[in-house]
């Protein structure tokens, strides 16, 4: 779909539900059109419905362009519009409509607002609606964890999580980063490898064990993981850098060398590798 201010009106014409609005905006914002996004969601959102047979699916969608309306102003930064769309929703949300989803969403807005007390209401709210809500514990948790006095508090939300969702990666990342802040450093690192076992087409959390192993002195474990990265992303200069000094730890120059020169292939100028690779050089 071009660029085209008469192309969206033409779209808009034929717009009969909700719900069209709500995939057009959607596929808005995957292409990068975010300010056409923003205009339709909120024009989705205005939509009343009225003479509908399927009111329940229009409500659904309704809701659902307000929530993404809201976090596309979130992920611009732009607080308090997404606070004032997600009380929208709330302000119209339908009795059969779960409201853990829209609390959760609240919450993370007015901590990143450092306004702690409605944060930890909004994330406590959401637990009641949905005891199982796991996004909601992490967030809770992390929350928690930023005073050192209620530590303890946190640690039980992380750990309820993992309960619920032992095989979700997300979680074991965010225990790990608990337990890193609370100098547990060497019980973090199982669990930075176990959010990299279980999605290990994660860069950033293949990236994070990987790193953590070095630090402990795990080098061959380390090199695994690099390597790994290095797979998932063979243009990305920096996971090459990484890779070939884990492999100038383990005594391998020669590999080194080869990780860090394709390193340079892709970013030529890179200050690290260019230092990395002279060091190499002279021992």
């Amino acid at each position: 779909m071009r660029k085209n201010p008469e192309n969206l009106k033409k779209i808009k014409r034929l717009i009969v539900y909700d719900v069209a609005y709500l995939n057009l905006g959607t596929s808005l914002i995957a292409l990068g059109r975010c300010q056409e996004a923003a205009t339709v969601l909120h024009e989705g959102s205005k939509l009343d419905g009225t003479g509908l047979r399927d009111r329940a699916a229009h409500d659904n969608a309704r809701i659902g362009a307000l929530l993404q309306l809201g976090n596309l102003y979130a992920d611009q930064g732009k607080l308090q519009r997404a606070l004032a769309v997600y009380r929208e929703a709330l302000h119209i949300l339908p009795d059969r409509y779960p409201p853990q989803g829209i609390y959760h969403r609240l919450g993370e807005v007015f901590a990143r607002l450092n306004q702690w007390s409605e944060a930890e209401r909004f994330q406590r709210a959401a637990l009641e609606a949905q005891p199982d809500h796991i996004a909601a514990h992490l967030s809770y948790g992390s929350m928690l964890a930023r005073n050192s006095s209620r530590t303890s508090e946190a640690e039980q939300w992380f750990r309820r999580a993992l309960r619920l969702a032992p095989a979700d990666a997300s979680v074991h990342h965010h225990y790990a980063e608990f337990l890193t802040t609370v100098r547990r450093t060497a019980e973090a690192i199982q669990y930075r490898v176990k959010a990299a076992e279980l999605a290990p087409s994660d860069y950033s959390l293949v990236t994070a064990a990987a790193s953590a192993l070095r630090l402990l002195d795990r080098k061959v474990e380390a090199e695994r993981w690099y390597r790994q990265a290095v797979n998932l992303r063979p243009e990305e200069a920096r996971a090459h850098t990484n890779l070939g000094a884990i492999l100038h730890l383990l005594g391998r120059p020669q590999e080194a060398a080869h990780s860090y020169r394709e390193a340079l292939r892709i970013q030529p100028n890179d200050l690290t590798t260019l230092t990395n690779l002279a060091k190499l050089e002279i021992s």
